[in-house]
């Protein structure tokens, strides 16, 4: 599926260390965190996701003050495509439902918009 990079309204962050999102219903790791902000995620995973697929995730974002917040939130699957890697796949997901407390930690991991 193609991607429209120049669509994207929401700033986001890319991970810069390993970050599992792990779905919670089956405790299976989907793939690590590509990027993420305040309305979506990419992942890196295996095996390809099921179309428009749903999950209830959770992972750890860390703060400025470097407390970790666990954020559970659910996704759907909006597109995936075969990354460089042989069996991996990047894939996108749009947030479903967020707590606001999980709303606040996944703003302050992002930071404020840079223009």
């Amino acid at each position: 599926m193609s991607r429209d990079f120049e669509q994207r309204r929401a700033p986001r962050k890319q991970a810069t260390s390993p970050m599992p999102i792990v779905d919670v219903m089956t405790e299976r790791v989907l793939g690590q965190l590509g990027n993420l902000s305040a309305t979506g995620l990419m992942l890196l995973g295996a095996p390809p996701p099921r179309a428009g697929a749903v999950h209830q995730v959770a992972f750890t974002l860390r703060d400025a003050q470097h407390r970790e917040h666990r954020v559970e939130i659910g996704i759907q699957e909006q597109w995936h495509e075969p990354a460089a890697t042989a069996r991996q796949f990047w894939s996108g997901y749009r947030i479903v439902a967020a707590s606001d407390d999980d709303v606040r930690a996944i703003d302050e991991w992002i930071g404020p918009p840079t223009d």
